[in-house]
C-alpha cells in the first residue's frame, strides 16, 4: 500500500468505549417488568440509539482532537470517564428513586444542608470510588494496547468495524425513532413506558405532522403546563377575619417518614392512647411522597407543584399571616435543617425568628434536643396569649434509636442501599430499625403531650399528629420514597385533637363513624380547616386546593400527592400519575390502589385529570 497509513487510534478508541457506554445503557432496562417481545425490542434498540446519539455528539466535539495525538487520547478518555461515572450515578440513582438525575439531585448535591437530611453509608462512596479506579485503568490499557498496535493492522479492523457498527446504529436510531413516534400516536402505554428507563432518552413523535398533513388528530393526551416562573396570585381575595376570632393554641406534631399502617399500640404505644380521645382520619394521604413537597402541602394548604413558582417568587403561606395577625406566638423546632429543603425561603420565610433548626448528632439526638427545646420554650411563653408550634422529628427516616431502645430486637448493622433486595435479612433488619425509631419519637411524643396538660394547655388546645409522607419495604415493588405514590409512599397518619369546647361547637363530617373518618382526605385540607376554625370568613377556594373536614358536608373524591416531576391523583380503587410538565413524552399511568399494578386496558379519568390540572393552575396569574 502506497503512502502513509493513516492513524487510526482515535476512531478505534472511540468506538471501544461507543461498545462501553452502550452495555451501561443497557443495564438500565432491568428497571423495567412485564416486557413483552415488541416493547423489549424496541426499549433495547432505545437503549443502544441513545448511547449513539450521545457518542455522535462528543464524536463532533472531539474531531480536532484527533490530530492532537496522545493528547487527544488522553482528553477523550477523560471525558469518557465522566460520561461513564455520570450514567453509572444516574444508575444507582434509579435505582433508588426510580428517577433519572433531575432538578432533585442537582439540588442535593449542591446544598450544604442537604445531607443532615440524607443518610448515606460508605458502602457507596467505596464502590464509586471502585468503579473510578477500574474505568481509569481500563482507559489506560486501551491506550496503550491501541498505541502499539500495528497501523496497518488498525487500518483494516476500523473499516471492518465502520461496517459492523456504523451503519447499523444508523438502521437502530431510524427505527426506534419511527417506532417510537407511532407509538405515541395512538397513546401504545405499553410501548411508551418501557422508555423511560432510559437515561437521556430524545422522543421523536408525528403529532404535528399528521394532524398538519394527513388531517389525523392523535389521542389527546392530558398536560400539565406550571409556569415555574409564573407570577403569584395567592391569596386570590383579601383574607378576612370574623369579629372575634378563636385564637385556639395550635400544636403539630410531625414525623418524618411514618406511614399510617405502622401506628399501633406495638410500635406507639402513647400516640395509641392519643388517638382513643381524638378524629382520626383512617384514609389521610399527603400532599408529596417526599419531605419538601409533604410539608409543603400541609403548611400551604395547596398541591405541592406550586412549590416551584412559590419558592421562585419566595412567597409565604397565608396560616402564618393570619397567625401573625392574631400575635400568635409562633415555634418552628425542626431536627433537620430547613435550609433544605428550602423552608426558609417557602413556607417560614414570614416567621425567620421562630425557627429552631440547629441541633446536633445522629436523628435520634436531635429529636431528643428539640423535644427539650419545645419544652423549655412553653415555660417561656405568655400560655395567656396564643400558642402555635410546629415540631418535626426525624429519626424515622434515619432508622436511629438509642442503643437503650430496642424493643425490636434490631442489630445496628447500616443499611447498604446498592444490595438491599426485599424479603432479605437486610430489609428485615431496617423494619425492626424504623420501628424502634417510631417507637423511640413516640416516647418523646408522650413527654411532649404531659407538659401540655403540666402547663393546662392540652384540654382546651388543638393537638395534631401527622407525617410528612410514608416508608415503603417493598410491599409495592420499591423501597423508601419518593419512588412511586403507592399508599405506602403517600398515606399517613393524622389524629387531631379538638379543644373541648370546640369539640361541643361545631359540626362534624356526616360520616363520621364514632371518632374515625374513613373517607378520603389530604393535606391540603389541614390549612383550610385550620383557619375555618380560627374564624377566617373566606372560603378555602380563594387561598387553597383543600376543604375544611370539620364541616358537615365534607367529601373528597380524590386527594392529590406530587413530587418533582408528577401528579397523583388518589381514589378509593385507582391512583392516577401524569406529568407536572408539558408531557407529550409519556402516556398517563393508571394503577391499581390496592397493589399499585398497572392497569393497562382501563381510560384515564380525563374529568379529575382536567380538574387537577386547573387546581395547579389556580393561584397562578
Amino acid at each position: 500500500m502506497g503512502g502513509k497509513i493513516p492513524n487510526r487510534n482515535f476512531p478505534l478508541f472511540f468506538k471501544a468505549n461507543l461498545l462501553l457506554t452502550i452495555v451501561i445503557f443497557l443495564l438500565f432496562l432491568q428497571y423495567n417488568n412485564n416486557y413483552q417481545i415488541v416493547d423489549f425490542s424496541l426499549a433495547f434498540l432505545g437503549a443502544i440509539s441513545s448511547a449513539a446519539i450521545v457518542y455522535a455528539l462528543l464524536y463532533v466535539f472531539l474531531f480536532v482532537f484527533r490530530f492532537t495525538g496522545h493528547f487527544g487520547l488522553y482528553l477523550s478518555a477523560f471525558i469518557f470517564i465522566l460520561i461513564n461515572m455520570a450514567l453509572l450515578v444516574d444508575f444507582f440513582i434509579y435505582k433508588l428513586f426510580k428517577f433519572h438525575i433531575n432538578g432533585m439531585v442537582i439540588n442535593i448535591l449542591t446544598s450544604p444542608d442537604a445531607m443532615d437530611s440524607i443518610q448515606a453509608g460508605i458502602t457507596p462512596v467505596i464502590a464509586f470510588a471502585g468503579f473510578i479506579i477500574a474505568f481509569i485503568l481500563f482507559e489506560l490499557y486501551l491506550i496503550k494496547k491501541i498505541i502499539k498496535t500495528d497501523n496497518t493492522f488498525k487500518l483494516r479492523l476500523n473499516r471492518k468495524l465502520n461496517k459492523l457498527i456504523i451503519l447499523p446504529l444508523v438502521f437502530i436510531v431510524l427505527t426506534e425513532k419511527v417506532a417510537y413516534g407511532l407509538s405515541s400516536l395512538v397513546s401504545n402505554t405499553a410501548i411508551l413506558s418501557k422508555f423511560k428507563v432510559i437515561p437521556l432518552y430524545q422522543p421523536l413523535t408525528f403529532d404535528r405532522m399528521v394532524e398538519k398533513y394527513f388531517d389525523y388528530k392523535p389521542k389527546i393526551k392530558a398536560n400539565n403546563t406550571i409556569q415555574l416562573n409564573a407570577n403569584i396570585n395567592y391569596p386570590l381575595k383579601p383574607i378576612e377575619l370574623i369579629d372575634k376570632p378563636h385564637k385556639v393554641n395550635i400544636f403539630i406534631f410531625a414525623y418524618d417518614s411514618v406511614k399510617s399502617t405502622v401506628i399501633n399500640r406495638e410500635t406507639a404505644p402513647n400516640l395509641h392512647a392519643f388517638k382513643q380521645e381524638s378524629i382520626v382520619l383512617n384514609n389521610h394521604h399527603s400532599g408529596g411522597n417526599t419531605t419538601r413537597f409533604g410539608i409543603y402541602s400541609l403548611m400551604y394548604g395547596l398541591n405541592a407543584s406550586y412549590w416551584f413558582p412559590f419558592a421562585d417568587a419566595k412567597k409565604g403561606a397565608v396560616l402564618f399571616d393570619v397567625l401573625k395577625q392574631l400575635n400568635y406566638q409562633i415555634n418552628i423546632t425542626s431536627s433537620t435543617n430547613t435550609n433544605w429543603p428550602e423552608f426558609k425561603n417557602t413556607c417560614y420565610i414570614q416567621i425567620q425568628d421562630s425557627i429552631k433548626d440547629d441541633f446536633d448528632g445522629v436523628p435520634w439526638k436531635k429529636d431528643e434536643q428539640a423535644n427539650n427545646y419545645f419544652k423549655d420554650w412553653l415555660d417561656q411563653q405568655d400560655i395567656e396569649k396564643p400558642l402555635f408550634s410546629f415540631l418535626f422529628f426525624d429519626a424515622p427516616h434515619g432508622y436511629s434509636f438509642p442503643e437503650e431502645v430496642n424493643p425490636f430486637g434490631a442489630s445496628s448493622e447500616r443499611l447498604n442501599y446498592l444490595t438491599l433486595k426485599a424479603e432479605s435479612d437486610e430489609i428485615k433488619t431496617v423494619r425492626k430499625q424504623y420501628k424502634n425509631a417510631i417507637f423511640y419519637d413516640d416516647k418523646l411524643f408522650g413527654e411532649m403531650l404531659d407538659k401540655l396538660k403540666s402547663k393546662g394547655l392540652y384540654k382546651d388546645s388543638l393537638v395534631i399528629f401527622t407525617s410528612d409522607h410514608g416508608q415503603e419495604f417493598f410491599e409495592f415493588g420499591d423501597f423508601g420514597h419518593n419512588t412511586n405514590f403507592s399508599t405506602a409512599q403517600t398515606q399517613v397518619p393524622m389524629v387531631v385533637k379538638l379543644p373541648d369546647f370546640m369539640r361541643k361547637e361545631i359540626e362534624l363530617p356526616s360520616s363520621l363513624s364514632g371518632n374515625i373518618l374513613n373517607s378520603l382526605s389530604s393535606h391540603q385540607d389541614v390549612v383550610p380547616t385550620l383557619l375555618s376554625l380560627i374564624g377566617v370568613k373566606n372560603k378555602p377556594t380563594d387561598y387553597s386546593n383543600g376543604k375544611n373536614i370539620f364541616n358537615k358536608n365534607y367529601l373528597r373524591q380524590y386527594a392529590v400527592s406530587s413530587n418533582w416531576t408528577k401528579n397523583s391523583i388518589i381514589t378509593n380503587d385507582r391512583i392516577y400519575v401524569f406529568s407536572n410538565t408539558p408531557d407529550k413524552i409519556f402516556s398517563n399511568e393508571i394503577r391499581d390502589r390496592k397493589n399499585y399494578q398497572p392497569i393497562l386496558d382501563a381510560a384515564s379519568d380525563s374529568k379529575k385529570i382536567i380538574q387537577v390540572i386547573n387546581e395547579n393552575k389556580q393561584f397562578l396569574k
